[in-house]
């Protein structure tokens, strides 16, 4: 893939820019892209329970519909904007992983935010995140991380991790519709960075993960929306990865004190081997031995 042809290819890859690591970051040559949902992105409506009655009784107005979303398995649906994701599912390079919180897990955006930054080490922190409008990739700032990155990518450039931020998840309000259009958002820019990585011959080599500081109440408010929770949904993405569910869709008839699912996964081991792989400490990565509060 020429780089005329990428960038007439990813038209729609609008997510904000956080930073770039050196390549003395990870010697063993792997590269690890993080991307935050800032605000709080919610698990429920972005990976659907298909087999529990409770979740449209808890959400009368803001549930998909069961017959628009897209079926991993008998339990498990994708939003429907995330259609570009479907690729890797059936590629089995996409992993859904239930439940991710913390024990520590606090309400407060920065101090959810912190424990989120704190639990992956030897990062670099997105400090300059920015959005940027649905554009074709060739209009974007030149000076835009995700710009430079695609062009690293494609002009065979040693890059070893990418953070990018996108920002709109704290949805109080109106949450279908703003939902909806940030997470098509998130798919589509997956989608082009896997078709960089894979043009490239860098994808078997990456790891792709999606982080938000925490998930969402499971009953909606009454303004069309739903207000902080504790555990979500996390993606992750690669080459080489055993691709599935990992976890299990939370018991909504058992939900903590404030309305929550409780945390099955605790972001700091997830994303402390998620680090061990970057390093190349782990020969290969998989999301299900992150099930562990040690």
């Amino acid at each position: 893939m020429d780089r005329r042809h990428f960038l007439q290819c990813a038209a729609a890859a609008p997510l904000a820019g956080g930073s770039i690591g050196a390549a003395e970051a990870a010697p063993c040559g792997r590269l690890l892209i993080v991307i935050d949902l800032v605000g709080g992105n919610d698990g429920l409506n972005t990976v659907i329970p298909l087999s529990d009655p409770r979740y449209t009784a808890l959400r009368p107005t803001i549930a998909i519909d069961l017959k628009s979303c897209l079926p991993l398995d008998e339990r498990n649906a994708l939003h429907p904007a995330l259609q570009p994701l479907m690729p890797l599912w059936s590629a089995g390079e996409l992993t859904v992983v239930h439940g991710v919180g913390s024990a520590e897990a606090s309400l407060s955006h920065h101090r959810a935010a912190e424990l989120m930054q704190a639990a992956l080490p030897d990062f670099p922190s997105a400090d300059a995140a920015e959005n940027f409008p649905e554009s074709l990739l060739a209009h974007l700032p030149a000076q835009s991380l995700l710009a430079q990155a695609l062009e690293q990518i494609v002009s065979g450039a040693p890059l070893q991790s990418l953070h990018l931020a996108l920002h709109g998840f704290d949805t109080h309000e109106r949450q279908p519709e703003v939902h909806a259009r940030l997470l098509a958002r998130l798919a589509a820019t997956m989608s082009v960075l896997r078709a960089a990585l894979q043009a490239s011959g860098r994808w078997s080599d990456t790891l792709l993960m999606t982080r938000s500081e925490f998930g969402r109440r499971a009953a909606e408010n009454l303004s069309a929306g739903t207000d902080h929770g504790s555990a979500g949904v996390q993606f992750i993405a690669g080459g080489r990865l055993a691709g599935g569910v990992s976890g299990a869709q939370p018991d909504l008839d058992r939900l903590d004190r404030r309305g929550n699912p409780p945390p099955q996964v605790e972001t700091g081991r997830l994303n402390r081997d998620v680090a061990a792989w970057w390093s190349g400490a782990q020969a290969r990565f998989v999301p299900a031995a992150a099930f562990s509060s040690t």
